[in-house]
């Protein structure tokens, strides 16, 4: 695949997975120290379901970006997506396994952006005042946090979705016309 193609199609799932960042950028539901425990599984529950929705319709995301006439097309792309997943099982699950490895480097890379740039401290106020919260969330080093996560797992989804596209596109049914029809074509 071309890198313009690729690029094209991270745009594309970038533009569909907003609801992600949108949860991303919210510390009450990412993080404990933020919000209560409750809050965190509300968060961590739709981020679960964001990632899976994502990856489920990254084919059709994928199609919008870099679309291909007669295999690849918004309207056919899950129906391509399948055909790879009963024709092409053992590359199809590699294209999920390269999802997982670049989703869980993320991860990692996310932890490591904040430990460079830690996102909490502790609230000095909240020893003399019991109501006060015991931690402060620096919001913008918290951002940039997620915002890392968000493009490596952007980055995961677009992956899998070229990879399947990849394989749809080299594996498109062929059409045969009669030689007798192809004459009386204009």
């Amino acid at each position: 695949m071309r890198p313009l193609v690729f690029f094209r199609v991270w745009a594309a799932v970038g533009l569909g997975c907003l609801p992600l960042l949108a949860l991303l950028l919210v510390p009450q539901l990412m993080r404990s120290r933020a919000g209560s425990e409750s809050l965190l599984m509300i968060g961590v529950l739709a981020l679960f379901a964001l990632v899976a929705v994502a990856v489920i319709l990254s084919p059709v995301l994928s199609a919008f970006g870099a679309p291909v006439d007669g295999a690849w097309q918004p309207r056919t792309a899950l129906r391509a997506t399948r055909r790879v997943w009963r024709t092409r099982r053992g590359q199809a699950w590699l294209a999920l396994v390269l999802f997982a490895v670049i989703y869980v480097a993320g991860q990692i890379a996310g932890y490591a952006v904040g430990a460079v740039v830690p996102y909490v401290h502790d609230n000095p106020a909240a020893a003399a005042d019991p109501t006060a919260p015991l931690w402060i969330i620096d919001y913008p080093a918290y951002a940039l946090q997620a915002a890392v996560i968000y493009l490596f797992t952007t980055l995961a989804i677009t992956a899998y979705a070229a990879r399947v596209r990849s394989l749809a596109v080299a594996s498109r049914p062929v059409v045969r016309v009669a030689a007798d029809e192809l004459a009386t074509r204009p």
